[in-house]
């Protein structure tokens, strides 16, 4: 009889269980909805941003084409997200995530749509625009890779803690202005707060992973080479190739790449000085 009853308590506490979870997954579609939306709007405007930018004709007496414009990138990344907001949206639509959001708008948490909008906001405004864009993108994907794709709250919780330490850091430095002190002696200094950043985060990431199971360790050392490849895929193809500037170009793109590839690979181009006018330069600086 006891024995009965234990297992009909343990029972209904399966079944609770399973139904808290259903809940749960229902609200995270209403978010997934929103977010989508928020996502698809926000690259619309990076996207009509991008446009404004001259993709070819004469600029300030400079003849540009258009895979050398500087709005090409971001046209790139603004398609990009627009077609992953997308993609959500699709998805939650076939989840009926409308009516799952106004069903539990009170009830959601948005911890995770304001991670998610924290983490693109902070990428664009605080990591491409103070650090090298091969660190910043790196940095960016070991984070939300390491998020969604480990889908562990334990591991999770300690790359926010990491990434939004190093957000607050590089506000105090670069708004006080003690980046031009730091950077006195070498240009690129301040970048090492992102190579720190990135090593902190891949050895909590898998310090964790390795006490919990080898199968997480193994996805840590996936996501990592993916977070590192992807970037360094990337920053050649638009920089070399297409001849688009990236946004900025630090220890890693100006050191190494630019180093490499100017001095053993491209070594016979040659170039040819142009001297501009005040007011070409100006046009080239509104332009741009």
């Amino acid at each position: 009889m006891s024995s009965n009853t234990v297992h009909t308590k343990e029972e209904l506490s399966d079944d609770s269980k399973a139904l808290a979870e259903a809940i749960e997954q229902e609200k995270m579609h209403g978010w997934d909805f929103a977010f989508s939306l928020v996502v698809m709007v926000f690259s619309i405007g990076v996207v009509a941003t991008s446009l404004t930018m001259p993709f070819s004709g004469t600029v300030g007496g400079i003849t540009t084409e258009w895979y050398e414009s500087p709005g090409l990138l971001p046209l790139v990344i603004g398609c990009s997200l627009f077609a992953a907001g997308l993609s959500v949206f699709v998805q939650s639509k076939h989840e009926q995530g409308r009516e799952k959001f106004f069903k539990y708008f009170k009830e959601i948490n948005p911890n995770s749509f304001l991670v998610s909008a924290g983490g693109i906001i902070s990428y664009i405004y605080v990591l491409i625009t103070w650090y090298d864009f091969f660190l910043a993108s790196a940095t960016f994907l070991l984070l939300y890779i390491g998020i969604y794709y480990l889908d562990d709250d334990s591991i999770t919780r300690k790359l926010l803690k990491i990434y939004y330490s190093a957000i607050a850091l590089s506000l105090a430095v670069f708004l006080s202005g003690i980046d031009a002190t730091i950077n006195a002696g070498y240009a690129f200094t301040t970048d090492m707060i992102l190579v720190v950043t990135m090593a902190v985060l891949f050895l909590a990431m898998f310090s964790s992973a390795k006490k919990t199971s080898s199968e997480l360790a193994r996805k840590v050392r996936k996501l990592t080479i993916i977070a590192i490849v992807f970037p360094a895929a990337l920053c050649p193809i638009f920089r070399y190739f297409l001849l688009v500037p990236l946004p900025k170009e630090g220890i890693v793109v100006e050191q190494v790449f630019n180093y490499t590839y100017y001095n053993y690979i491209n070594t016979g181009t040659e170039t040819e000085a142009i001297d501009l006018s005040d007011e070409q330069l100006s046009e080239l600086e509104d332009a741009f």
